[in-house]
C-alpha cells in the first residue's frame, strides 16, 4: 500500500452528542490542513457507548490506517479531549514513525473531581463522564491525573500541543478542576496554555479565540467549539 502525502485528523467529539457542525474548531483545522478527505471523526454513536469503547474504535482505525498514514494531528473537545491524548500516547507507541503534528484540546475536563454534571448522572443511576474517565486510563487513580501527566508524555512526541480553556467554563468547571491542570502544565515544556476570555477575542500567532459571538445563554463550554478561528 502507498503512503498518502497528505496529513490525516483524527477528531474526539465530545462527551455526548455530536457537535460537527460547519463552524467547529474542527472543520476549520480540516479546511486549514486540506485533509476533508483523510479525516477520522471518534463520536459518541448511541446508549451504552463510553470512552473505553471509543478509544477501541479509534485504535481499531489506526491499525487499518498504519500502511498508508505518514502524519496526523489530533483535535478533541470536552471529555474527546481525554480520548485524544489516551490516543496519542498509544498510537506513537504502536506506530512510532508516524509524524505527530499537532494536538488541540478545546476545552478539556480533567476530571480531578466529579463535577456538576457528573452528580446530576450519578443521581440519574447513568454512568458519568468523571466514571467512565477513570476506566479510560485503567481505573488505577484519578482521572486528572493520569490526563495530565499523559500530556506531559507526548509533549515529546508531538511538535506542537496547545490546550484552550476558560475560567467562566460551567461544566469543565475551573476550582480545583481545570485549575489544576493549567498549575501541573505551566512548567511542561512544549505545551501552549490559551487562556479564553468570556465577551472577549483572544488571539495567537495563527488561531483566534472569539468569545465575543454566539448565543451568550449557551455554556462558554459549548461555545469554544465553535470559536476558534484559524488564520
Amino acid at each position: 500500500m502507498v503512503r498518502t502525502s497528505g496529513p490525516d485528523l483524527v477528531v474526539f467529539d465530545g462527551y455526548r452528542g455530536i457537535h460537527d457542525g460547519d463552524r467547529t474548531a474542527a472543520t476549520g483545522l480540516e479546511a486549514l490542513l486540506g485533509c476533508e478527505d483523510s479525516t477520522y471523526w471518534n463520536n459518541w454513536s448511541e446508549h451504552g457507548d463510553s470512552l473505553k469503547r471509543r478509544f477501541d474504535r479509534a485504535s481499531a482505525w489506526l491499525e487499518v490506517r498504519l500502511g498508508d498514514i505518514t502524519h496526523v494531528n489530533i483535535i478533541g473537545f470536552s471529555m474527546g479531549c481525554q480520548l485524544a491524548v489516551r490516543f496519542v500516547h498509544h498510537a506513537s507507541i504502536r506506530a512510532p514513525s508516524i509524524e505527530y503534528s499537532q494536538l488541540l484540546l478545546i476545552a478539556p475536563d480533567p476530571k480531578y473531581r466529579p463535577v456538576g454534571r457528573d452528580a446530576e448522572e450519578i443521581q440519574a443511576g447513568t454512568s458519568s463522564a468523571f466514571e467512565e474517565a477513570g476506566a479510560l486510563w485503567g481505573g488505577r487513580g484519578l482521572a486528572g491525573s493520569r490526563f495530565v501527566s499523559g500530556l506531559a508524555d507526548v509533549a515529546n512526541r508531538m511538535e506542537r500541543i496547545r490546550i484552550v480553556y476558560c475560567r467562566s467554563d460551567g461544566v469543565a468547571e475551573w476550582s480545583a478542576n481545570v485549575e489544576l491542570m493549567v498549575d501541573e502544565l505551566l512548567a511542561t515544556t512544549g505545551i501552549e496554555l490559551i487562556e479564553a476570555i468570556d465577551g472577549e477575542v483572544v488571539s495567537t500567532d495563527d488561531m483566534t479565540v472569539d468569545l465575543g459571538v454566539g448565543n451568550p445563554e449557551v455554556d462558554v463550554h459549548d461555545r469554544l467549539w465553535e470559536s476558534v478561528i484559524f488564520v
